[in-house]
């Protein structure tokens, strides 16, 4: 694209990115019937550009989203400067936008055809809720899980980058999400592929998600297996106690330390198998 084009298109782009933030419908519908492009890439590269799908999702805003996705502008960030960080901008779902305040916007950029899974790490909404703390969840976060779990096409065995499986990450959260994720993997034994051979049951001990500990463990988990030569997952668990405190402020690292002393979960983990 020339200079002066690609001017011409940010321009225009601009202007649809004011009128969305001013939630001027009319106005939107004028830039749409003067021959404005909602499928082309956004232009904007400045801290204040903001893709206007993702501007309407984060703002709730039901009618605009609606608006922009009947003219054909992509529910995803279809932006040049995500072009640049991932390289592909398709996997890069608005669903990855979710939290409590844009909710009915991002379930109804699903309905639209959003895509409900990402194979991007940073936009797989799937581990926004497995993130939040167990005081966060509501109705709204549980019917998009569901959504997630329904739409059967998250595989927790997958990898996450060059040594890690989305399944270690999972392990790093502990709400209630958390257990019914980990009963999807295959072989939760598995390590990953760095020098470090982390499991996930390391990665769960380590993070300090006795959700995850018990979930692993009644789904088969060896707790004996060494973290080196000289210290096993219970060292770390009794390591994490005394210098992490911060991690045991509701008792989870105690009932961590329970369960690896025994080799079995607990028994208010017993159905999380």
């Amino acid at each position: 694209m020339k200079r002066n084009e690609r001017l011409a298109l940010l321009t225009s782009q601009r202007a649809l990115q004011a009128a969305v933030q001013a939630r001027d419908y009319a106005a939107v519908r004028r830039w749409l019937a003067g021959g404005g492009d909602p499928k082309a890439l956004w232009q904007g590269e400045r801290w204040e550009d903001t893709y206007p799908m993702v501007l309407a999702v984060e703002g709730n805003d039901l009618e605009m989203v609606h608006l922009l996705a009947e003219a054909g502008m992509p529910l995803y960030h279809n932006a040049l400067v995500a072009q640049k960080t991932y390289g592909s901008v398709e996997p890069l779902t608005v669903a990855a936008l979710w939290r409590p305040g844009c909710h009915e916007a991002v379930m109804a950029a699903l309905d639209l055809g959003a895509a409900i899974h990402s194979t991007t790490k940073d936009h797989m909404p799937v581990l926004r809720l497995t993130q939040l703390h167990e005081r966060e969840l509501d109705a709204r976060s549980d019917a998009l899980f569901r959504r997630i779990l329904d739409a059967g096409v998250v595989d927790v065995d997958a990898p996450w980058d060059d040594s890690l499986r989305i399944l270690h990450i999972i392990c790093m959260g502990n709400n209630r999400y958390v257990p019914e994720l980990i009963r999807l993997s295959r072989d939760v034994n598995t390590p990953d592929t760095s020098a470090l051979r982390l499991t996930p049951l390391r990665t769960a001990v380590t993070s300090g998600s006795d959700l995850a500990v018990g979930a692993l463990l009644a789904r088969g988990a060896d707790p004996s297996t060494p973290v080196s030569k000289d210290k096993t997952l219970l060292d770390v668990a009794r390591h994490t106690k005394e210098f992490k405190r911060e991690k045991n402020l509701s008792g989870q690292v105690d009932r961590i330390i329970a369960m690896l002393e025994t080799g079995r979960t607990l028994p208010e983990f017993t159905s999380l198998a």
